[in-house]
Parts: structure tokens; C-alpha cells; sequence
């Protein structure tokens, strides 16, 4: 039960936190009006006197009489939602806001021993008992209380008292009742509530350490004895805090926590507070006591009990930064503490809002499926997403994790949307952030440059294949519903759309707006609209721009516009029209949140061939308005008639762009003559563009082959960008008339010959290359280090595939002595099985079964999916279900075989014939099954296979995989098209290509 007379101290500490202006008694005394009066004097009757003193008394009793009856409010009342009607389907499940939490007091004890459950009051092991208060504030009048509960044991019936009143120990408690549908708690009471008071609910409870890695649950690890070791840990985001207590579980319902961990005395606790102190109970467990934290939603609450070691440095902001892992890999975090460090830093100045909490923590969690979770100060990692455990450490995008999770604690912790809609505002931000932050820790990667590449791309990509929600798309109250929007619309589009705004404004005028919302919205909850009023004030009197108008066309409607620009016979003007561009054509149902008409504000940029030496900085600009059919626009008079114009200048827009026929001619010309009158961005976008266009049929391939062949021996970026573009090819004319398996070292398709003729350059540069990292974070942020070294073997390459194997077979003849550098295991591994046979298979599962080292054995599951022997795969597949293997072992072991050229059959009817298995392992790991499905599908160009993916959607329970299901069918019709059109074409090209 919780200390009440607490709560004056706790409203005087959340006055700090508050925005509200306060004035004292002398600065009201201090005003104009009363200081002209100064001197003069007032007569007063003996009567005026009278009723002065009486009135005074009246007032302050009256003063009095409201302090003690209506509380102080914490924080404004969560903005409602748009639809009040709880019978339009949008609204139903969402928590009514007639009451709402201000503070929770939470103790829980977690049971992760056999030796613990004696003291469990469910009597098993891996549970957790509970004891929470609810202080809540009535908003309007009502007789319930309506909280969220899951898979909770409630030991008791909810105690309910008033604060406000005198009256604080009546129970006014009446009953309870559930909506599973909702996961709701509905609590009864005796009396109706009265606005603007407050009462608190007293729940002790038990719950379960759950194996689905959601909400509180065990993580275990080995130590070095190889003894198995349990941490508990925490992931609230999906909703899943509702597993852990009951509260309200929404983003809206933001208040204060005081948490209490019980633990054993042989370990240790973390929350988003710093640890005040740990007092030992018995001979058994000890309670530590944590840093009250202000306005934080559900989701963001975490809490670790654990055995782990850590590493610190205090920060010049005066912020304690700790790196928290097992004791025998404390040695693998400095790179993580050192990045944590400079980024944060920057970011209090970068911002100009200095994070606010005490500590930032960073922890490593061997079972994790989220990748990495930005808890308000407690981040939490996979952890081969934080511990480095390499060699080098200049190159390396580990760094773009921590960055991301880091600009979480400002976009999305300290300012969280109000519903998980507007989920872009946190994942879109913390995307743009990356390349600001990974710019500080690693110059030499030129983020900014790559930004286009990285994350527009990726956006493009998938947006245009219309089964893809808007940025700001209704969401419904289930987990399935709300675990859709983690994608690449959230992500790269919402980072892409902040990126178009940056370069629309200018970056001053951004930031400007951005720190204006950050601080207007702080320990706040924010919609869109509260940015894009900050902005559009930070542009007043420099751009003039409306930037709601302009981006409701871009986050309220799917996908985003093909500009076409046919310049006049007499070369004076270009008449501009756009439409949605898609891959296939389809009529797009109308959206929940309006159709606008599928036509955007689309702030163009261009240039031409004779213009100012400085266009590609500061280029021409022209406004698209959507309700233009065609919008027409001048070239300046001096422009010559045969001049080449570009458009979407250094790729800033998030659009693709078609030329007539004339000036895609004199673009290919100048490529051919010379490449560099282009900026590096625009001969990327040149080449994504036409291949994009022409795979949707808007323009013939020949313009894609025109440019893949002046830019083939160019610059690195050039390069790679053929090698991603040709990839595609690659796997259409798989299968087609001299096409033969992978693993022959004496492979002479046209299009593998190809392939490598395009790595080799690259390959001689940097191949092997000691500073080169390939075990590389992948997931949720969708960013991945190019690595040639592995793209050489796959193809092929002779020396890439002979120094493997010599290396691989060295290491057999030799097992008790590594030599291989740990950069380049990974790819030693799978290429020594993938052009190996019984005797290196056999070497590479005894090492799996017999290491005890995190990083090998990870790599050992890796690479045993570079087989091509599909009867050795299937079995692989098979033992996933073992228990020997973790979760993420497990997740390993399917994306390596859906990566494999030759395995991606065997994936595919594994994922067919398991498919409830495998749904319910990942069932909170929904974006590596989506990268699952794509990767598989990707291969797809027959009527068969599309028929058998057809049939496994009408068959199987996709849950949140519905939209990548969509996405994969429209992509392997797209795919079927072009074999039928232009693969003939295409291979004809290639094979008069290859030297």
C-alpha cells in the first residue's frame, strides 16, 4: 500500500518538470499597476474596512478549502481521440479518457530459480509478484474505472480510496469484470467520481515471466564455466506493459513512476531511474529503490534484474553513461560507451535541450527480438547490436544503432506521439537522426551523401507497390494492427519526408522549428500538427510556407508521385504533371483519413546543362500544386534550346521523375561523354530511376542500359549501385538457358560472369581489406555496410572463392588454432560449406555443437545456411524447433537460407509446411518474418510460384503479415512481367557486356 503523505512532496517535484509559467507573490506585487500607485495613499471607511476584512477571510478560506479538494494538475488531460463514438470501429478498444493515471508506485520480485519459488505466491518458477498504486484524476464524472490488464492473477480486489477528500480510507471499491477482447479491467465503484480529484488504486498481483519475449520475461545467457545464467528484463512496446501491471496502456496516458525492484541478493536491478539505494530485506532479497521519472508512457517503462558487469563515464553535461553486459564480455564494450558518449553529447547541443535524466544505460540481452528498444534511460539491445566484438573499429555501422535509439530519448521519450498514427513522429525522426549522428562518430562514410541511398530508397522501393499504409494511417487498438506500422513507412519514408522538409527550408530554419517543437511539447504527447505549426512559424518571413498543407498530401495519402516533364518545341518551357507512381497499376481504395486525390505540394528542383556553377547547391525551384492537371514553368531565357535539364536536384525529393524523349536522350549523351557533369546523388538517382521506371513500364530499358554502361567504371558509389541494380537480373535470369548453380568455381552464365565483372574492380580495391567489418547489424533501421568481399565469392570470383576455401580448409587441418581474422570469419565460414562437401558440413556443425563463444557460434549458424544441398538444408531448417537452439538462433538459421540463392526453395516450403510454428516463435519478431517472406518472394517469376503464394495466403492466418503478403504477390507479378517483356532483351545485353 502506498505512503500518502507522499504526495505533497511529489506534486512540489513535478512543478519542476511543468512548461506552466509560475509566479511567486512578489512578482505579482511587483507590477505596473501597483507601482504607479506608490505614495499616494487610499482612504478607507471604518465600513469599507469591514467588509474588506471579511470578503479577504471569505477568499482565503475559500483558497484554502480548493487546495485541499482539488489537486494540482499533473499534466494536461491526454488529447481525446479523433472519433469519440466508441461504436466506429477505429475507436474500439481504445481507453475511454474520463480518468486518468498521474503516478504509479510499482514494486515487483521476479523467480527465475528453482531455490526462488518457495517465496512465489503462484508457486512456480519464472513468474513475478507484484504491487502497484494507481493515482488517477477524474476528468469527468463517472463510476468506473477502466484500466488494461493481461495474463495478470489479481490476489485480491482493488482498493479504492479518494485523495481529495477528507474521507482517504473508505474503500469505495464495488466490483470488477474483464474484456478479454480488449485485454480491459473494469473496475466498479460504489459512488461516482468528481472531476478534477484524485483516488488510488492499491492491486497486488502475480504475473508470468513469459517465453515470447514480451513484456517481462527471462533471458538467459552461459557464463564461462558454460553454466546457464537468467536475467529478467523488459519489453513494454506493442502494447505488452499491460502483462506487467495494470495500467493504461495507451501512448496518450503519460505520469510519473516510482519503481521498487525485489531481487535476489546475488544480483542486481536497473529501471529508467538511477538506483537511490538497496537495503536487503532478508537472507534471500534485497529491494533497490530508483529516481522517481516524470511523464513517461507505458511503453517506455523497463526494469532489469541482473548478474551483469558494467563500464561508465560520466558525460560533460554531467549525465552518468553506463554500457551494462555479462562479466566475460565486459571487454567488448568500449566502442559502445565511446559512441554513446560523443552522440548524446551532441545531441544535448544539436537539440539545445539537454537530456533530462540522470543516467543513460545501455544493456545487453542475448534473447531479443526487438533489436533494440529506446526505454527512457535504460536502452535495450540485442546484444550483438551493442557488444563489438571485432578487431577494428573504423569501420563499422554499429554506431547507427545507438544513434538511432539515442534520438529516441528525444523524439519519442521526451515528446511521445499520442497514438501510435502519428508512430513516424518517433521512427522517422530517430531514421533522419542516424546520418547526423553517425556523421559525428565516422566522417569517412560520408552519411549525408549516402542518405539518398540508405533510407530514400529503400522508402521508394517499397512504396510504390500500394499495399503499404500512409505515413499517418488510421491504426486500430490490437497488437497486430499497431505491430504493422513498424515498417518502411515509419521508418524510411518518415526519415525521407523530414529529410525533403530539411532541404525545403533550409537546415537552419529546420533545426529552428524542431527545437521549438521539442521544447513546446516537452514530457508532452504531439501530433503531427504540432510540428508543422512550429515550422511553418520558423519559416515566417523567409519561405513563407503552409507545411501542414504541404505534408498532409505526404502523410495522409499512400505512396508518392512520378513528376513527368516534357520541355516545349521552342525550348522556353516545361509543362510538369504528376501521378501516383506504382509498380503494377491499381486503383487505390479510398483512405480512412480522406483521399486526397493521390496528387502532392511537390516542392521540385532543377537544373540544366549551362546553367551557374553552383545549381547543384542551389537549385531552381517550382511548386506542383495538386490541384493543377499540368503545372507549366519558365527556363531562364538564356537557356540553350539543346540543353539538358535535370530534376530533384541531389535526390532531396521523395519522388521519381520521367523525362520526354528528346531530354532522356541528351542526359544519356552527357553521361556517355562525361559522367561528372552529374553530382554523385543524381548518378544514382539516374540509375535507380530508370530502372525503376522501365520495371513499371513507363520508359523502355534501354535508357537503364545507357546509364549502367557509362557509369560501370566510375566512382565506388556508381559501382555498388550497379551491383544492387544488376542484382535483380541476376535473380530473373536464374534458371534460364546457361544458367548453372553458384557453387561451380567454373560458372560461365552470362549473367554471373557479368556480376563479377562489375565486383571485380571493387574487389582488387578493397577486397579483404583488415579494417573491414561484415558481421553487421541488420532490422528495424534497415541500413547495411556494402561489403564486396562477400558479393565477390557469391558471384564467383576465383581468388575470393580459393582464398576462402584455403583459409577454411586450414582452419580444419588445425582446429585448435583460429588464424582467421575475426573480420572475415563469417565469410571464410560460408563459402568453405557452400563449395565444400560431407567433410566440411560435418567440421562446421561439430564446431556449432561444441562453441561456447557467442560471436562462433553465431557465425557457425550463419554459415551452415551456405549450403546448396537442399536435403542438408531442409534438416537444418528442421532442428530450429530443437530446444538447444534460442529464438534467435532460430532467426538466424531461416533468414540465412531465404538470403541463399540456392536455398531460397527450401525456405520457402519449409515456411509453407511450419507456417503455425514459425508464426508463433516470431510471433513478436513480425518485421524478420516480413524480411523473411520479401527476401523469398524476390526470386519468385513464375505463374507456379505465384500461384502456390496465392494459395498459402488463402490458406494460413497471417496476422500482421497480411501487408507483406500484399507486398510480396504485387512484386512477383511485377517480376513474371518483366521475365515476359525484357528478359530476352536483357540477357542479350549482358552476355555483349561481359569483356
Amino acid at each position: 500500500m502506498a505512503d500518502e503523505t507522499k504526495h505533497g512532496s511529489f506534486t512540489e517535484d513535478v512543478r519542476k518538470y511543468s512548461n506552466q509559467k509560475r509566479y511567486s507573490a512578489e512578482e505579482v506585487a511587483s507590477g505596473d499597476d501597483t507601482s504607479t500607485r506608490k505614495g499616494k495613499g487610499i482612504f478607507c471607511s471604518p465600513l469599507m474596512i469591514f467588509f474588506t476584512t471579511v470578503t479577504v477571510c471569505i477568499l482565503i478560506a475559500a483558497a484554502a478549502l480548493m487546495t485541499y479538494y482539488i489537486p494540482i494538475a499533473l499534466e494536461p488531460t491526454p488529447t481525446k481521440a479523433p472519433i469519440e463514438d466508441p461504436t466506429i470501429p477505429l475507436m474500439r478498444g481504445r481507453l475511454p479518457t474520463t480518468v486518468v493515471p498521474r503516478l504509479y508506485q510499482l514494486t515487483l520480485r521476479p523467480f527465475l530459480y528453482d531455490d526462488d519459488v518457495a517465496d512465489s505466491k503462484l508457486g512456480k518458477r519464472f513468474t513475478f509478484d507484484g504491487q502497484v498504486t494507481v493515482r488517477v484524476e477524474c476528468i469527468e464524472p463517472t463510476d468506473e474505472i477502466t484500466l488494461h490488464s493481461k495474463s495478470i492473477t489479481l490476489h485480491k480486489s482493488p482498493i479504492v480510496r479518494s485523495v481529495s477528500t477528507l474521507d482517504k480510507t473508505t474503500d469505495i471499491f464495488e466490483s470488477l469484470k474483464t474484456v478479454e477482447e480488449y485485454a480491459f479491467m473494469v473496475i466498479k465503484l460504489k459512488e461516482m467520481m468528481n472531476p478534477h480529484q484524485e483516488y488510488s488504486i492499491d492491486m497486488e498481483y502475480s504475473g508470468i515471466l513469459g517465453d515470447d519475449e514480451a513484456g517481462f520475461y527471462p533471458s538467459m545467457y552461459l557464463d564461462p564455466s558454460n553454466n546457464t545464467r537468467y536475467i529478467a528484463t523488459t519489453q513494454m512496446e506493442g502494447p505488452y506493459a499491460r502483462r506487467v501491471l495494470p495500467c493504461f496502456d495507451e501512448p496518450s496516458f503519460k505520469a510519473t513512476y516510482e519503481v521498487h525492484l525485489e531481487h535476489r541478493n546475488d544480483m542486481s536491478a536497473l529501471a529508467n531511474g538511477l538506483e537511490l539505494e538497496t537495503v536487503k530485506i532478508n537472507d534471500r532479497w534485497s529491494k533497490t529503490k530508483f529516481t522517481t521519472v516524470y511523464f513517461m508512457p507505458t511503453y517506455l517503462l523497463a526494469f532489469i534484474v541482473h548478474d551483469y558487469s558494467n563500464i561508465s563515464v560520466t558525460n560533460d553535461n554531467g549525465c552518468l553513461i553506463r554500457i551494462w553486459c555479462p562479466s566475460h564480455q565486459i571487454e567488448y564494450a568500449p566502442y559502445a560507451l565511446n559512441v554513446s558518449n560523443l552522440v548524446q553529447t551532441y545531441f544535448d547541443t544539436y537539440l539545445d535541450y539537454q537530456y533530462p535524466l540522470a543516467k543513460q544505460d545501455h544493456i545487453a540481452i542475448q534473447d531479443f527480438g526487438a533489436g533494440a528498444m529506446e526505454n527512457w534511460g535504460l536502452i535495450t539491445y540485442q546484444d550483438k547490436y551493442l557488444l563489438y566484438e571485432l578487431e577494428s573499429v573504423r569501420e563499422t555501422f554499429y554506431s547507427l544503432i545507438i544513434t538511432h535509439e539515442l534520438a529516441h530519448m528525444w523524439f519519442g521519450d521526451l515528446v511521445t506521439m499520442e497514438w501510435w498514427n502519428d508512430l513516424w513522429l518517433n521512427e522517422g525522426f530517430a531514421t533522419y537522426m542516424e546520418h547526423i549522428g553517425m556523421d559525428l562518430v565516422h566522417p569517412e562514410f560520408r552519411t549525408p551523401e549516402t542518405f539518398y541511398t540508405d533510407t530514400i530508397t529503400r522508402g521508394l522501393s517499397s512504396d510504390s507497390l500500394g499495399t503499404l499504409h500512409a505515413v499517418r494511417a488510421p491504426v486500430f487498438a490490437n497488437d497486430e494492427h499497431i505491430s504493422s506500422q513498424f515498417s518502411r513507412i515509419s521508418y524510411q519514408k518518415g526519415g525521407s519526408l523530414l529529410w525533403m522538409l530539411e532541404h525545403l527550408l533550409t537546415l537552419d530554419v529546420f533545426n529552428a522549428g524542431v527545437k521549438n517543437y521539442l521544447k513546446e511539447r516537452a514530457y508532452k504527447n504531439a501530433n503531427a500538427e504540432y510540428l508543422w505549426r512550429q515550422l511553418t512559424a520558423a519559416d515566417k518571413g523567409k519561405g513563407d510556407n503552409d507545411i501542414k498543407k504541404i505534408m498532409d498530401t505526404w502523410t495522409l495519402q499512400r505512396g508518392y508521385p512520378l513528376i513527368t516533364l516534357t520541355r516545349s518545341t521552342d525550348g522556353k518551357e516545361i509543362v510538369a504533371t504528376q501521378k501516383i507512381f506504382l509498380q503494377l497499376d491499381a486503383t487505390l481504395e479510398k483512405e480512412e483519413f480522406g483521399n486526397l486525390g493521390y496528387k502532392w505540394w511537390v516542392p521540385l528542383t532543377y537544373m540544366y546543362a549551362s546553367g551557374r556553377p553552383n545549381q547543384y547547391d542551389d537549385p531552381l525551384r517550382f511548386w506542383l500544386d495538386p490541384s493543377d492537371e499540368k503545372t507549366t514553368f519558365q527556363l531562364p531565357s538564356s537557356t540553350p534550346a539543346d540543353d539538358w535539364y535535370l530534376a530533384n536536384v541531389k535526390m532531396t525529393g521523395y519522388y521519381r521523375v520521367n523525362y520526354d524523349e528528346i531530354n532522356w536522350n541528351r542526359l544519356m549523351a552527357q553521361a556517355e561523354l562525361d559522367t561528372e557533369a552529374f553530382s554523385e546523388e543524381n548518378k544514382l538517382g539516374l540509375l535507380y530511376d530508370s530502372e525503376n521506371l522501365a520495371k513499371a513500364e513507363v520508359i523502355s530499358m534501354d535508357i537503364y542500359k545507357s546509364f549502367a554502361k557509362s557509369f560501370e567504371n566510375k566512382t565506388l558509389e556508381t559501382r555498388r549501385a550497379l551491383l544492387r541494380t544488376s542484382s535483380y537480373f541476376d535473380k530473373m535470369l536464374a534458371g534460364r538457358s546457361h544458367d548453372i548453380k553458384r557453387r561451380s568455381l567454373g560458372n560461365h552464365s552470362p549473367v554471373k560472369a557479368y556480376m563479377k565483372q562489375l565486383a571485380d574492380p571493387l574487389y582488387m580495391e578493397s577486397g579483404w581489406d583488415e579494417h573491414f567489418v561484415p558481421d553487421l547489424p541488420s532490422g528495424k533501421h534497415g541500413n547495411s555496410q556494402f561489403d564486396i568481399t562477400a558479393t565477390a565469392c557469391r558471384y564467383g570470383h576465383d581468388h575470393c572463392v580459393s582464398k576462402s576455401t584455403t583459409l577454411f580448409k586450414e582452419y580444419m587441418g588445425d582446429p585448435q588454432h583460429n588464424t582467421i581474422p575475426k573480420n572475415f570469419r563469417k565469410i571464410v565460414y560460408c563459402n568453405g560449406i557452400r563449395f565444400g562437401g560431407d567433410s566440411e558440413w560435418n567440421f562446421a556443425n561439430g564446431m556449432l555443437q561444441t562453441s561456447g563463444d557467442t560471436w562462433e557460434r553465431s557465425r557457425w549458424i550463419s554459415a551452415l545456411t551456405c549450403s546448396v544441398d537442399h536435403s542438408r538444408l531442409q534438416r537444418y531448417l528442421q532442428s530450429m524447433f530443437d530446444p538447444s537452439f534460442s529464438r534467435n538462433d532460430a532467426a538466424l538459421m531461416l533468414v540465412g537460407v531465404a538470403e541463399n540463392p540456392d536455398g531460397y526453395e527450401v525456405a520457402w516450403d519449409f515456411v509453407r509446411n511450419n507456417w503455425e510454428e514459425v508464426r508463433r516463435m516470431f510471433k513478436r519478431n513480425h518485421q524478420m518474418l516480413s524480411d523473411v517472406l520479401e527476401e523469398i518472394t524476390s526470386h519468385f517469376k513464375t505463374n507456379e510460384q505465384l500461384q502456390e503464394l496465392l494459395d498459402f495466403g488463402k490458406d494460413s492466418d497471417l496476422g500482421s503479415l497480411k501487408t507483406a503478403y500484399e507486398s510480396a504477390v504485387v512484386s512477383t507479378k511485377v517480376n513474371i512481367r518483366w521475365v515476359a517483356n525484357k528478359a530476352a532483351d536483357m540477357e542479350r545485353w549482358i552476355a555483349s557486356r561481359v569483356q
